[in-house]
């Protein structure tokens, strides 16, 4: 088994971060967050942004291979979008 480690990367600061929390409260946004970062780990690198958008939480999470010989870096995008009482999943 090969050994691979994975940068996360989260890009909001605290100010987002309390108002995400308010909205979905701290449960939800940081199961949210951790779904995100260990989402697929064949992918090296994820970096997770957030942002609060007409009172809805959105995070969205952009995944990358350290594959030099790939002509596209980026490989995977999710969004995860608070809805009420939950988050949902997008791809």
């Amino acid at each position: 088994m090969s050994q691979m480690n994975r940068t996360v990367e989260l890009s909001f600061d605290e100010d987002v971060y309390v108002r995400m929390t308010d909205i979905a409260g701290l449960d939800k946004l940081t199961a949210a967050i951790g779904y995100l970062s260990q989402w697929n780990m064949a992918y090296h690198k994820v970096r997770i942004i957030g942002g609060v958008y007409d009172e809805k939480v959105e995070l969205i999470a952009t995944y990358w291979k350290y594959d030099h010989n790939d002509p596209q870096p980026i490989a995977y995008q999710i969004g995860a979008v608070w809805h009420d009482d939950h988050f949902g999943f997008h791809s």
